[in-house]
């Protein structure tokens, strides 16, 4: 019996024995694990570090680059402009006081040194010539452009060292980085400038399309204002759909002029139309009507009555007036004609060509010149037109535009007669 008991008893521990053995290897496993999550948990938070520290260094880089990895930060720091713009033109000794126009092109004269050099002495003074048709990293225009930075660090550093002044720039521009950046932005338009006037032929094309660009503009805003004032113009007359005979592209062309340009005939139908200088010239179009120029005239005096808060006959213009629940009352615009009328034998050759494919009745244009023109399509329509002249209402023509209409139509009497 002792002895079975003890059999039993011995089974038993050698049983706990082997749990304790598979515990302890279970331990052990646990253990190796808990070793390489640790491992991994380092090595994570070694490559996070490395990532970090990559991260800052890429980011200290941006930061020192955002403003030179820029071709053009000029909006971003205006003061600096004319500051150093200047140092550009004095380097190469042309005078600040001559007129921009001038100086590109003084500039565009002023070709590189055979020798290589950048600069030259001129009297004891360097005079710089850069090579405006190279590239900007070309040895030479590295030199001026770095010569124009330290003009410009140097006279703002002289200033704030000086206690008696003041310096001219704000402190985030006394900066050599942004100045450096925006010498070379200025340097890339003058060279695209210079590349234009260089060129007779680029230059002329670019002349005309500037001009062409701002003529059409100022067509274009007056083709605006008259689309304002159809609405009170078919009210007051009982045409409709006059706005289709609107066309940017059909309107006069307004002239700006150097004053000594202007012929002694030009200043002095300036004057007897009571304008001044600075006034600019309309010149209308040989293929226009009468009484279509009556009509552009007519709606330009209706809007400028409109804009002025004026009214016409004594009658009282409800739209001035302000509505009862308005709390601000602005004061109506005070709008005066700022152009006199060329004499009709100025007048362009412009064809009658809309951008906007605008319908050409034959009302529209000048029975002579159509003649003249047989290739040019017309439609048959806006008959009020030709008796429109007869019709106009008392003030809604200027003395001016009276006296134009007349001259313009004697004018085109003339022409028939002598078989134009």
């Amino acid at each position: 019996m002792i002895q079975s008991s003890f059999q039993q008893l011995l089974t038993e521990m050698q049983k706990i024995n082997t749990r304790l053995t598979g515990v302890e290897s279970s331990n052990q496993t646990i253990l190796g694990n808990q070793q390489a999550l640790n491992e991994h948990a380092q090595q994570g938070q070694n490559m996070l570090k490395e990532l970090q520290e990559s991260l800052d260094a890429m980011t200290t880089s941006g930061v020192a680059k955002s403003t030179a990895g820029k071709k053009n930060i000029s909006n971003q720091h205006p003061a600096l402009k004319p500051i150093i713009q200047p140092i550009f033109f004095e380097l190469c000794g042309i005078d600040m006081k001559t007129a921009r126009a001038d100086r590109t092109e003084l500039l565009a004269k002023s070709l590189p040194l055979a020798n290589g050099n950048a600069y030259e002495m001129v009297d004891g003074i360097q005079v710089w010539r850069p090579h405006w048709g190279g590239k900007i990293d070309d040895k030479v225009n590295s030199l001026y452009i770095a010569e124009v930075v330290q003009r410009v660090w140097d006279n703002e550093t002289s200033l704030r060292n000086d206690a008696k002044k003041k310096g001219e720039m704000k402190d985030e521009d006394y900066d050599r980085t942004v100045i450096s950046t925006i010498a070379k932005s200025y340097w890339r338009n003058l060279s695209q400038q210079i590349s234009s006037h260089v060129s007779a032929e680029k230059t002329e094309k670019l002349t005309n399309k500037q001009k062409n660009a701002r003529r059409r503009g100022r067509r274009q805003t007056a083709a605006n204002h008259r689309r304002e004032a159809v609405p009170d113009f078919e009210r007051s007359y009982g045409y409709q759909g006059s706005v289709a005979l609107i066309d940017t592209d059909y309107g006069s062309d307004y002239v700006s002029y150097e004053e000594g340009e202007l012929s002694p005939d030009s200043a002095e139908r300036r004057k007897d139309q009571s304008q001044g200088k600075g006034s600019r010239k309309a010149v209308g179009l040989e293929w226009r009507s009468p009484a279509y120029v009556a009509l552009f005239r007519v709606l330009d005096e209706i809007y400028r009555r409109k804009k002025s808060g004026e009214v016409r006959g004594g009658e009282q213009d409800r739209s001035a007036e302000p509505s009862a629940k308005r709390r601000k009352i602005t004061k109506p615009k005070d709008v005066h004609k700022s152009t006199f009328d060329a004499h009709p034998s100025q007048m362009s050759s412009r064809p009658p060509k809309s951008g906007k494919s605008t319908v050409l009745f034959n009302t529209m244009v000048s029975t002579a010149w159509l003649n003249e023109h047989k290739e040019v399509e017309v439609v048959e329509g806006a008959e009020w037109l030709k008796d429109f002249i007869r019709n106009i209402h008392e003030g809604d023509l200027s003395l001016d535009d009276k006296n134009y209409l007349d001259e313009l139509e004697e004018w085109y009497a003339d022409e028939e007669d002598n078989g134009h």
